[in-house]
């Protein structure tokens, strides 16, 4: 085990009043090994932004946030976050005492860093920032937000998203979108002691973790194997080469892994959903009547059957069925139609004029050809995107599929923009009011579609701005209402996850979405060998 950090008793028992609970008494010992199906994009806390890289960083690098079992969020190495009255103060103070890894003090200085470089460099959730009018530290352990503006959506976002990083070993480095980390020297439960990219991540527990109510996990180490693909990490658990899987595994395994009594499967719902986006600097995309013909074309209740094996719910919005009280019950997509697919391409134009099969462009005549983007691990996505070839293939749109390693995919959709059409999914849409914004306002980082709406530009500020509910709800419904019309995106289905593991193991508790699972540091902190 490594040492973190030496605490007096007084801290534990400060600590003690918003620690994890404890699921069952533990016993303390033991090496948990863990399935994942790819490796992570960067070992770097504050760019790295996918699921594995969640599921690992988020168990060595502290949020001020996490969110409980029921998605609430909780303070985690905060002691306490205010917002004043008027909304134009949000005050966070730390417990003292914590330390990072190498004994350096974690203080605000690792605060205002990890906001002012995500700002400085214009990193993900950098523009935040700029509705921040001043900073104020007036102690090693309060930091004192002034904002321009009520911004509801502030610490939500910064708080539960954004991992806290060292300055002190950081601020080194001019240009952290190339900072590898690979020495990872963080502030958690856990650390990383070793690793072979593609192959393995070991951590072992620190002696002491006041958030865990034993003071410490119960576990030794947890070994993270990665496998290529899905099915083989299901093996690997009925080997007992592994016994918990981090990555959520299809509905039949599951079904197979319940009826015996070595395991335990549990199931929770997406915070997010799976879509289908338009690349709009493609010459064909752009065009709204092919857009709304690729929506009427696309069976997605057949992908939600047959992809997902039922393990799925449809969904019409980007704004997830699992938020009722915001959902436009008036807004639908088309239900799949294939004859009102064909007439929408013919009214724009689009015959198959030399009669092989596809659609022609009016006027090159050439066939129109579009590739499909995706995650090729993703054992879901490889079936929706087969299904959806055949969809387009029936309005006579050819189709190639270019399946990509996790990485690679996210550079060439997010930072490179070079996708015609793209299948991914968002883990969680939190907090809704300024997601919304990050992903569809058209200047940010994330409209990788390159929509440039001026409607959805306000409609997306408006809810981001909204200082009552109401005025949340008359903006999302618009929101919705507009969305619908352009379709820069379908979204196709908010899915249902199994995750399985050893009963050699008790002591998990699930978390929400596939983001946290079983794998939230804390479940882990708490998980402990029978």
């Amino acid at each position: 085990m490594k040492k973190l950090t030496g605490l007096t008793i007084c801290i534990v028992i400060l600590f003690t009043l918003f620690s994890f609970t404890v699921m069952a008494e533990g016993n303390f010992g033991g090496t948990l090994k863990v399935g994942i199906t790819s490796d992570l994009d960067s070992l770097n806390p504050i760019i790295s932004n996918d699921r594995i890289g969640s599921w690992l960083l988020n168990n060595v690098y502290p949020t001020l946030y996490l969110m409980n079992e029921d998605a609430v969020k909780i303070p985690y190495v905060a002691e306490e976050i205010n917002t004043s009255k008027d909304g134009m103060t949000v005050t966070v103070k730390l417990a003292e005492g914590l330390e990072w890894e190498d004994g350096e003090p974690f203080t605000v200085e690792d605060i205002y860093y990890s906001g002012k470089v995500l700002q400085d460099q214009g990193l993900k959730y950098g523009n935040i920032f700029e509705n921040v009018e001043k900073i104020d530290m007036p102690d090693d352990y309060t930091i004192i937000y002034h904002l321009k503006q009520p911004f509801p959506a502030f610490m939500g976002k910064f708080g539960f998203w954004c991992r806290i990083a060292p300055e002190h070993i950081f601020s080194d480095y001019d240009n952290l979108k190339t900072f590898p980390n690979k020495k990872p020297v963080g502030l958690g439960p856990f650390v990383i002691t070793q690793y072979k990219k593609g192959q393995y991540y070991i951590m072992e527990s620190v002696d002491e973790w006041p958030l865990a109510e034993q003071g410490r996990p119960y576990l030794d180490k947890i070994i993270w194997r990665i496998y290529p693909d899905v099915n083989t990490m299901v093996l690997a658990l009925k080997s007992g080469e592994i016994d918990l899987t981090a990555k959520d595994i299809p509905h039949m395994a599951a079904q197979e892994l319940e009826k015996d009594s070595e395991f335990t499967v549990v199931q929770n719902e997406s915070l997010g959903y799976v879509y289908m986006g338009f690349n709009f600097r493609n010459k064909y995309l752009k065009n709204k009547e092919l857009r709304e013909a690729i929506a009427n074309a696309v069976d997605r209740q057949k992908i939600i059957d047959i992809a997902l094996e039922g393990d799925g719910s449809l969904i019409d919005t980007p704004v997830s069925p699992v938020y009722p009280e915001i959902l436009n019950p008036d807004v639908k997509l088309p239900n799949y139609n294939v004859e009102n697919a064909r007439e929408i391409l013919s009214n724009a134009g689009y015959e198959d004029t030399d009669d092989n099969g596809f659609i022609n462009d009016p006027e090159t005549g050439e066939d129109v050809s579009l590739e499909i983007t995706y995650d090729g691990h993703d054992i879901y996505l490889r079936k929706t995107v087969q299904i959806l070839t055949a969809n387009l293939n029936e309005i006579g749109i050819s189709i190639s599929l270019k399946p990509l390693e996790k990485a690679t995919y996210i550079n060439l959709v997010f930072n490179e923009n070079d996708f015609d059409i793209n299948v991914g999914g968002w883990g969680i849409i939190d907090p809704l009011n300024d997601s919304l914004y990050a992903l569809f306002y058209s200047e940010n980082y994330l409209n990788f579609m390159g929509m440039d709406s001026p409607e959805i530009d306000q409609y997306t500020k408006d809810i981001r701005y909204a200082t009552t509910k109401q005025e949340q709800i008359d903006a999302v419904y618009k929101f919705q209402k507009k969305m619908n019309e352009i379709k820069p995106v379908v979204p196709l289905y908010v899915q249902n996850y199994n995750f399985a593991y050893s009963n050699d193991f008790a002591g998990f508790t699930v978390y929400p979405s596939d983001l946290k699972g079983l794998v939230d540091p804390q479940s882990l902190v708490n998980v402990y060998k029978k």
